[in-house]
C-alpha cells in the first residue's frame, strides 16, 4: 500500500527565487539528495528531512543529522558489475552498516532507466521514479536539470563560476535534457506536481 505524499526538494539555483521554507516543513514526508545544505538556507528549503536520497558518490558530503531513511541509487551499469564490492564501498563511503540504508537493486535500477528511457538517471531522478511507487502524491521543487548553469543552490560564489566557466566537467554523465523532458511529461499528465501549483490548490 502506498504513503499519502512527498515532497522532494531538488538542489537547483531556482529553490532561492521564492522563500517557501515554512511551506515545505509542512510537509510530513521530504526528501532531500546528495549534497544538501538546509542550514542558513532554510527560509528557501526548510529544515525536515525524512529521506536522504544519494548516489553514494565519492564526494558526498555526509549530513551532521542523518535522515531515518536512506535510500542508494548507485547506477545499474556500476553496480551491475560487482554488487558485493559496491555494498562494501558504499558502507564505506556513508560510514554505516549495511541494515542502516537501502541499497536500491540492479534490476530496479535497470528498470528506471527502461520506463525513464534515459540512461544512467541523476539521483534526483531516481528518487521520483521511486517516489512514484512509494507515494500516492509526489512533489518536486528545485529540478532545475542544469539547463542554465552546472550549479546547486548551495554552491559558493567561486565554485559557481567555476563551474560555469567549464573549468570543472560536472554532470556530464547524465542527458539532463532528456531527464527534464521525461518529468515534464510526467507533471503534464498529473503524475507528479510543482511545488509552486501544489500549494496553491
Amino acid at each position: 500500500m502506498k504513503n499519502k505524499s512527498i515532497l522532494i526538494v531538488g538542489n537547483g539555483p531556482s529553490v532561492l527565487e521564492h522563500q517557501l521554507g515554512e511551506e515545505i516543513n509542512k510537509f510530513q514526508t521530504i526528501g532531500r539528495i546528495n549534497n544538501y545544505v538546509t542550514v542558513d538556507y532554510d527560509q528557501y528549503v526548510g529544515n525536515k528531512t525524512s529521506i536522504w536520497f544519494n548516489g553514494g558518490n565519492q564526494n558526498l558530503t555526509i549530513p551532521k543529522e542523518l535522515a531515518k531513511k536512506i535510500i542508494v541509487f548507485v547506477p545499474y551499469e556500476i553496480i551491475n558489475n560487482n554488487f558485493n564490492k559496491i555494498v562494501k564501498r558504499t558502507s564505506y563511503r556513508l560510514g554505516l552498516n549495511q541494515n542502516e540504508y537501502i541499497l536500491t537493486k540492479k534490476e530496479k535500477m535497470k528498470h528506471y532507466e527502461f520506463i525513464s528511457n534515459v540512461k544512467r538517471p541523476t539521483t534526483g531522478l531516481n528518487s521520483i521514479l521511486w517516489a512514484l511507487e512509494n507515494y500516492k502524491e509526489v512533489i518536486i521543487h528545485g529540478f532545475d536539470f542544469f539547463q542554465n548553469s552546472k550549479e546547486h543552490y548551495y554552491d559558493s560564489y567561486i565554485y559557481k563560476k567555476i563551474i560555469n566557466l567549464k573549468i570543472l566537467k560536472k554532470g556530464e554523465k547524465h542527458d539532463h535534457l532528456a531527464e527534464k523532458l521525461f518529468v515534464e511529461q510526467l507533471i503534464a499528465n498529473k503524475k507528479i506536481f510543482q511545488l509552486s501549483d501544489y500549494i496553491k490548490k
